[in-house]
């Protein structure tokens, strides 16, 4: 019981984005998977994902209501998230490369354009 508290008060060392994933990203899914699955049970399964990724109108299904949630969740959920992802990823690429700081290379700007200014520091 006590590692099970310990790994819970530990999730709030994450960085925001892993602390979504872990915290709020397994309802989200759960919540999307779930609207899928309904979606299939009374659309029809190729009907559901046709409508999820947009080849399929939702009016020309048999529940046209259920298929507009399901394609406005397909049409604004699926892409928010790939591209919250992929740009969460390229970020931390980023950060990772950068050697030097944004201050430090401010300045080395400053410096080579005829200003004074310390020489910037390359972080290790």
């Amino acid at each position: 019981m006590e590692q099970t508290r310990d790994a819970f008060r530990s999730l709030s060392s994450l960085n925001r984005p892993r602390y979504w994933l872990v915290t709020r990203g397994p309802a989200w899914l759960a919540a999307f998977i779930l609207l899928y699955v309904v979606g299939g049970v009374t659309l029809g399964w190729r009907a559901a994902y046709e409508v999820l990724v947009g080849l399929q109108p939702p009016g020309e299904t048999s529940v046209p209501a259920y298929a507009y949630v399901l394609g406005l969740m397909g049409w604004l959920l699926v892409p928010a998230v790939i591209g919250g992802t992929a740009g969460y990823f390229v970020t931390r690429q980023i950060d990772r490369r950068r050697t030097v700081d944004a201050q430090e290379l401010l300045d080395q700007m400053r410096r080579q354009a005829g200003h004074l200014a310390d020489p910037p520091q390359v972080r290790e």
